[in-house]
């Protein structure tokens, strides 16, 4: 391979992120730069990499044609530094180039850009100027003046800029135009696109291309004799004449070839362009029926279809079908069909003939079949279920404040000794600590502290729970008990809890005298079971 598509190789190697990083570096840079300096500057724009992992993608580069390299022995004193691989890198040209291609094309979005007219109609009336003023005679340099060569100038600027434009909308509409499955928003942007063009850039297109080959068929003679006159009215015409610069649009035959090219009006760019906006209806057009019968804009008849076909079973699909044709005696009309002998889901069309009541003709809703009606207001209902919601909350900060305020044995109200009671269940559920078993409910932490003597007590109004040999402790989640609560055991030994399930009891408290209830015979059981 002897031309430059060696240097493409780094933007498809796995490392291709890197050997970027790199190149940017390298092509903002005026100067040549060591390992060291490359890799400070990508540590600079956020890429870390080791100097050894540098110096072996500048090689790889190296190798690709991406890279230049010169040896530096400007700071070298000794015999051993000229020796050593001292070098300096630098972006090739071909690098640059495949770098700037990469970071102006292939990196960006590719966004559709506004087709100048202006810039059409300004190539039009210069060539039909051209035209007018050479097209009689023999081609002779002499008649070729300054307005000649600013007309020539101002053509192919113009060119560069309306082709730019035309290319980047035609990638726009192919990239939108070959796709199916195009979302509501993408599939707009293509019915803009086309709507846009076809009305208007299409047609400007179409015409300025007919007037603009008509004048290139008059200067062809001439086009030799412009492409001459425009290199010796360069500054630069020296190089040029040398070939170490390559004259600008306009100083070859063949650029105006491909002028006239670019303007026929069978083949040329304006023609294709038009083409592909013809070709691009039927993909708009299948897109649109795809969103219209799958969207919101479908019937609610349509999507019951399609729920039931989703739910296909033997007994909710053919509910939700029958639902959704309405084939039912007491659904069709408010009346009923005369023949008995129709099928079980017989067609609209073919189905029996009901007369239509005339309250429902007088009254009846007009519009498409399947419009639902309005959605009820429920705003109320709404604000009764946030009202009785803040309510129970309120409650439920209400009693866990109770809890919290009260000591070990303390009877509490119905609502606290509920939330006390959910949370000493979720501790008996988890396993022992120590002495302690810890859970949480509601907002809630209870702590059953092991004793081995003695029996806690939770004291509601009508019930109680007894705890053999342990003491439940509440607190907020992540806190330690309040200060009177841990004052209530003060004199009180712990030891370390041997059971795996916690034994309790549930029992009727109907008054504070009712007498102590004997644990003896408590029977350790799961919380579950309790």
């Amino acid at each position: 391979m002897t031309d430059a598509r060696k240097v493409v190789g780094y933007l498809v190697r796995p490392e291709s992120s890197e050997y970027i990083a790199i190149m940017d570096v390298l092509e903002g840079s005026v100067t040549d730069l060591t390992v060291a300096e490359i890799a400070a500057a990508l540590a600079t724009s956020g890429v870390r990499l080791d100097a050894r992992l540098v110096e072996k993608r500048l090689d790889a580069l190296k190798d690709m044609g991406a890279v230049s390299f010169r040896s530096d022995t400007s700071h070298a004193r000794r015999y051993a530094e000229i020796l050593a691989r001292n070098w300096r890198y630098t972006a090739s040209p071909a690098g640059r180039h495949v770098q700037r291609f990469y970071r102006q094309v292939l990196a960006g979005t590719v966004t559709a850009r506004e087709i100048p007219i202006v810039s059409l109609s300004r190539i039009v009336s210069h060539l039909e100027q051209l035209a007018t003023a050479l097209g009689k005679g023999e081609p002779d340099a002499g008649r070729l003046d300054a307005a000649v060569l600013d007309a020539v100038s101002t053509v192919f600027t113009s060119h560069d800029d309306l082709d730019a434009a035309l290319v980047g909308a035609e990638d726009a509409l192919i990239g939108l135009a070959d796709r199916f499955d195009l979302d509501e928003e993408r599939t707009n942007d293509l019915k803009g696109l086309l709507v846009d063009y076809a009305t208007r850039v299409a047609a400007e297109l179409d015409s300025g291309s007919a007037r603009a080959a008509a004048a290139l068929v008059v200067l062809r003679p001439w086009f030799g004799l412009l492409a001459q006159a425009a290199v010796d009215a360069s500054q630069a015409r020296d190089l040029i004449a040398a070939g170490a610069l390559s004259a600008s649009r306009g100083g070859r035959a063949e650029d105006w070839e491909g002028l006239r090219a670019w303007f026929d009006t069978r083949t040329g760019r304006a023609a294709r362009f038009s083409l592909r906006l013809v070709r691009a209806l039927p993909g708009m057009h299948a897109n649109l029926r795809r969103l219209h019968s799958s969207a919101g804009t479908a019937s609610t008849r349509s999507r019951a279809l399609a729920l039931a076909r989703a739910v296909l079973t033997p007994e909710i699909g053919v509910q939700i079908f029958q639902a959704a044709v309405g084939d039912h005696s007491w659904r069709k009309f408010y009346g009923q069909a005369d023949e008995d002998d129709t099928g079980r889901n017989p067609s609209w069309r073919g189905g029996p003939q009901v007369p239509v009541p005339i309250l429902l003709r007088t009254v009846g809703r007009s519009g498409p079949r399947g419009r639902g009606a309005a959605p009820r207001d429920d705003t109320a209902a709404k604000a009764q279920v946030a009202e009785a919601r803040a309510r129970r909350q309120a409650g439920h900060q209400r009693a866990l404040a109770a809890v919290l305020a009260s000591v070990p044995g303390q009877p509490l109200d119905e609502a606290a000794a509920r939330a006390a009671l959910a949370a000493l269940m979720a501790a008996a559920r988890t396993a022992a600590n120590g002495p302690r078993r810890t859970g949480t409910s509601g907002g809630l932490a209870c702590t059953l502290v092991h004793t081995g003597s003695g029996t806690g007590i939770l004291n509601a109004p009508t019930w109680r729970v007894l705890l053999p040999g342990r003491i439940p402790l509440f607190h907020q989640p992540g806190q330690r008990p309040s200060t009177a609560a841990l004052a209530a055991l003060a004199g009180t030994t712990t030891t370390d809890d041997p059971s795996a399930h916690t034994p309790l009891r549930i029992t009727p408290h109907t008054s504070p005298n009712t007498p102590e209830v004997d644990t003896s015979d408590l029977i350790p059981r799961q919380e579950g079971a309790a």
